[in-house]
């Protein structure tokens, strides 16, 4: 199962943002179920959602319950931002071959 996930960051808080992230990141790493993640940051800096995050857990459940678990509200309060997080399945698969 993947976990797309995007932001809207205010101008001038993107490291901010990146740094709670990664801190976010070293919190969930560990939690049953997760197998891995990456930020994604648009080279574009007028981009509407300047960052992406894709994350592969292991079924819906797994990712429910860590994040249900750690509450991570006190650690996202550093830095404002609005994300719109969804769940996603594979439909269609190619690979240069």
């Amino acid at each position: 199962m993947v976990l797309i996930n995007v932001f809207c960051v205010p101008q001038g808080k993107e490291n901010e943002f990146a740094s709670m992230w990664t801190e976010a990141l070293e919190l969930i790493k560990n939690e049953p179920g997760f197998i891995d993640a990456k930020l994604h940051r648009s080279l574009d800096p007028n981009a509407q959602f300047q960052f992406v995050n894709v994350a592969h857990w292991e079924n819906q459940e797994a990712w429910k319950a860590a994040f249900d678990k750690l509450q991570l509200q006190e650690l996202t309060k550093q830095v404002s931002f609005e994300q719109i997080p969804a769940l996603y399945e594979v439909e269609v698969y190619l690979e240069k071959g």
